[in-house]
């Protein structure tokens, strides 16, 4: 997906904010925006927001001197999470369309997001009513379609905090299919997004085989990545992609791709034809 006009605010804004989270005092910040907006000045239109992502936040450690702004935050995220995740489990376990609507959960969970305008004050709001989302662009028909004929799944995961959720969905998929299921994680650290650590920290890495993109994108840029993550990326009969940055960078990819995401802001859901606040679970041979 490449970038609109209206990305531009939002970059600025990420750019101060992760400033600001980064301790930076005024004068800092004023020299990371500074060297964010010169190097806005020369982008190409056909640039994906991940990739500026990765300029803004490569540029604001390097400016503040912090290598890791979000880690507080995200192991924060990962804690309350994690502190409500035998609740939701058992939620999960107790109902008729246990898959679905761990499908719905992971897709819920998808707010937690340091990057766009969030629309949330606590995470237990995220999680209230995700049943009853609106499910039109929720095709989880399809993607039970193509898991019958899988033998592997790549799932690419997006931010800390709701990998949790995503544990508790790769569990169900675990008990309901003979599934061989890879995830994967950020190189390094980049905005709030899930990497090996949070793996560890929320014990993906105890139920399956979990390896990291090899960079630090805020999203999935398959021609930067390691080798060890395209020989999976090209090898999965079936990729679950996660969350809007996954979005932004796979959806003019070709591939056996289903994304699962809430949309954030207006310029990805006008992309896909639904509203903010929308879960989406859709194949890349959907209409998008």
């Amino acid at each position: 997906m490449k970038i609109y006009l209206d990305c531009f605010p939002c970059f600025l804004r990420q750019a101060l904010e992760a400033g600001r989270i980064a301790g930076a005092d005024e004068k800092t910040q004023r020299t990371v925006m500074d060297r964010v907006m010169a190097r806005l000045l020369d982008i190409s239109e056909k640039e994906t927001p991940p990739r500026i992502g990765d300029m803004i936040h490569d540029t604001v450690r390097s400016v503040t001197g912090n290598s890791d702004p979000y880690r507080e935050i995200k192991r924060r995220h990962n804690e309350q999470v994690l502190a409500m995740e035998e609740e939701l489990s058992g939620l999960i376990d107790g109902s008729s369309t246990p898959l679905s609507d761990a499908l719905k959960l992971a897709a819920a969970g998808n707010l937690i997001d340091m990057g766009p305008e969030r629309r949330w004050k606590g995470i237990q709001e995220i999680f209230r009513d995700f049943t009853k989302k609106d499910s039109t662009y929720f095709d989880d028909e399809s993607f039970v379609e193509a898991l019958d004929t899988a033998n592997t799944l790549l799932y690419l995961g997006d931010n800390a905090g709701e990998i949790v959720l995503d544990k508790i969905l790769i569990g169900v998929l675990l008990r309901e299919t003979d599934l061989d299921i890879t995830y994967v994680v950020r190189g390094g650290p980049v905005i709030n997004d899930a990497t090996m650590e949070d793996a560890r920290f929320v014990g993906m890495t105890d139920l399956v085989k979990v390896i990291d993109t090899g960079v630090a994108f805020p999203g999935v840029v398959p021609e930067a990545s390691s080798e060890e993550f395209i020989e999976q990326y090209t090898g999965a009969d079936l990729i679950l992609s996660k969350g809007q940055g996954n979005y932004e960078s796979l959806s003019d990819e070709d591939g056996n791709i289903f994304f699962l995401l809430q949309t954030k802001c207006h310029v990805v859901a006008d992309k896909i034809g639904c509203g903010v606040g929308d879960i989406v679970l859709q194949s890349r041979q959907g209409n998008w």
